[in-house]
C-alpha cells in the first residue's frame, strides 16, 4: 500500500518539483514583487529580484522550519536582495506606497478629520518618506508585511524588545511628522 503524505511533509522531505515549485511561485509572486518594487521602485529590477528570491528560497528550503510561514520568509529574502541590491549601486532605500498603514489603528489618533481618504494616504506616505531607513523598515514589515514581533526580529536580528521600542519610536516619529505636516498645510 502506498503511503499518502501530506504537501507539509513532501516539501519537508525536499521534494521540490517542478509542480510544487511552481505553485508556490504563482501562489506569492505578486506579494515578493511587491515587497521589492516598494524597495527598488524599479519594474524590471523587481522582476529580476523577485526570481532571485524565489531560487534562493528554493536552495534553501529546508532551512524553514515551519511551511506555513514560507510567504513571511520568501518576502524577508526578496527585501534583503533588494536591499543589498540597493547598498550596492548607492541608492537610497524607499518604502512606499503604504496605504495599508493610512488603514492602520496607529494612525487613528493622527488623522485629521476633515481629510477624505486619498489625502490622507499620501499625507502618510509624505511622512514616511522622511523617516530613516530602519525606521521605514521596521515599520514595513510589522504594517505592511503584518509580521509578528517575532518574526520582525529574526528579519533584523534583533531581540523582540528591541524590535517593539525601535517600533514604539519609529511611530512616534512618523506622528511627529504627520502632524508637523498637518500644521503646515494649516498656515498655508
Amino acid at each position: 500500500m502506498e503511503k499518502v503524505i501530506s504537501s507539509k511533509e513532501h516539501i519537508k522531505l525536499q521534494d521540490t518539483t517542478e509542480d510544487v515549485q511552481y505553485s508556490m511561485y504563482k501562489l506569492y509572486y505578486r506579494d515578493v514583487y511587491r515587497t521589492v518594487y516598494y524597495i527598488t521602485k524599479n519594474k524590471e529590477l523587481s522582476q529580476d529580484l523577485t526570481n532571485e528570491a524565489y531560487l534562493k528560497a528554493y536552495d534553501k528550503l529546508e532551512t524553514l522550519d515551519d511551511i506555513n510561514k514560507f510567504k513571511q520568509w520568501i518576502c524577508i529574502i526578496a527585501a534583503n536582495l533588494a536591499k543589498n541590491h540597493i547598498r550596492k549601486h548607492s541608492k537610497v532605500i524607499s518604502f512606499y506606497p503604504m496605504e495599508t498603514l493610512a488603514d492602520d489603528h496607529m494612525t487613528e489618533d493622527i488623522v485629521i478629520e476633515n481629510m477624505d481618504k486619498e489625502e490622507q494616504k499620501e499625507k502618510l506616505r509624505n511622512s514616511l518618506e522622511q523617516l530613516d531607513p530602519d525606521a521605514k523598515e521596521i515599520i514595513t514589515l510589522r504594517y505592511y508585511h503584518h509580521l509578528t514581533y517575532e518574526d520582525v526580529g529574526k528579519a533584523l536580528s534583533l531581540k523582540q524588545g528591541t524590535v517593539k521600542s525601535r517600533l514604539r519610536r519609529a511611530k512616534d516619529k512618523l506622528i511627529k511628522i504627520f502632524n508637523s505636516e498637518g500644521e503646515e498645510n494649516e498656515k498655508r
